[in-house]
């Protein structure tokens, strides 16, 4: 009965030291965007993986890709633009799984007298990212005929909401369709919005996950990781109000009537099959970039994405 004793904690303490750590680092404080990665958690999707996954929210949001490149985190978060940008730059990273698979921004107004993008000439349009959503305003502009130079392009620092409510502005290009949306109805105005893969732009994934890519191909972690997440998203569909009870413990600050919004407008943004690659999609958007002076040159897809051809 002693040696059966022995033998069952020695057995569970095999189990648990078997669990493979994974160092996630988000792409900024945690939110409602990263539903699908705690519901993975949660559900016991990762655990039956073999991974014991970790979700570090980063100091500095700009420095995640670095810190990924310099072997601080296992994964991390980004943005499709930015993979374009971080090869550009050297930057040893690459793209093996998708989080969110379309735009959540939107160029939105709170001016009933605009009905479409041509009634911005001549106006005030905010943005939060320099060099890239300046950018899109423009291609957006020019896709119905208006001179963006005819517009007066305003750096917001990430307040549009207040900036477009004090009417500081006439429209910015900071304002998801999972968040900023609702909070400015929740205020009682009616924003009216404009979808960039709808003007101009060709679509790309919100969310990405990276990896180095040095060690990218040959890490068992990551299709453990991604076949996880894919169990998560389904599981969160299924229970998103289970899954959210569980958020708010694990996170209470977290615990408001905005934030709920977000969660339930978030459900159908997240990508069934994370490891899942659009080869031409990525290419288009690669040829955007170029196009408009965003990087100087476009790299093989392979350097993009460990699942391209």
């Amino acid at each position: 009965m002693r040696f059966f004793a022995v033998a069952l904690l020695l057995g569970c303490s095999l189990s648990v030291s078997a669990a493979e750590r994974v160092r996630l680092l988000l792409d900024w404080f945690v939110n409602p965007n990263h539903a699908a990665i705690f519901a993975a958690r949660q559900s016991g999707a990762f655990a039956r993986e073999g991974l014991d996954v970790e979700m570090i929210a980063p100091a500095d949001s700009a420095a995640v890709p670095l810190l990924l490149a310099a072997g601080q985190a296992d994964l991390a978060l980004s943005y499709q633009p930015q993979l374009y940008t971080l090869v550009e730059k050297a930057v040893p990273v690459i793209r093996v799984g998708t989080l969110i698979n379309q735009p959540l921004n939107t160029l939105t107004t709170l001016d009933s007298h605009i009905h479409s993008l041509s009634d911005f000439a001549g106006k005030t349009l905010g943005y939060a990212i320099p060099g890239f959503e300046d950018v899109t305003v423009r291609t957006m502009l020019t896709s119905a005929g208006v001179n963006p130079d005819s517009v007066k392009l305003v750096n917001l620092n990430m307040s549009a909401v207040s900036a477009l409510l004090s009417k500081h502005i006439d429209g910015a290009m900071t304002i998801y369709r999972n968040y900023e949306q609702l909070e400015l109805q929740d205020k009682g105005v009616t924003p009216i919005t404009f979808k960039p893969e709808e003007h101009g732009l060709p679509a790309w994934d919100e969310l990405i996950i990276l990896a180095n890519q040095k060690t990218a191909a040959s890490d068992k972690r990551i299709p453990a990781f991604l076949r996880g997440l894919n169990a998560g998203v389904a599981w969160l569909r299924a229970h998103p109000q289970q899954v959210w009870l569980a958020f708010i413990k694990a996170y209470p600050e977290l615990n408001t009537p905005l934030n709920h919004q977000a969660w339930l407008a978030t459900l159908p943004y997240f990508a069934s099959d994370a490891g899942a690659f659009d080869a031409t999609r990525y290419q288009r958007f690669a040829d955007y970039m170029l196009a408009n002076k965003l990087i100087t040159q476009v790299a093989p897809l392979s350097r993009y994405s460990l699942a391209a051809p």
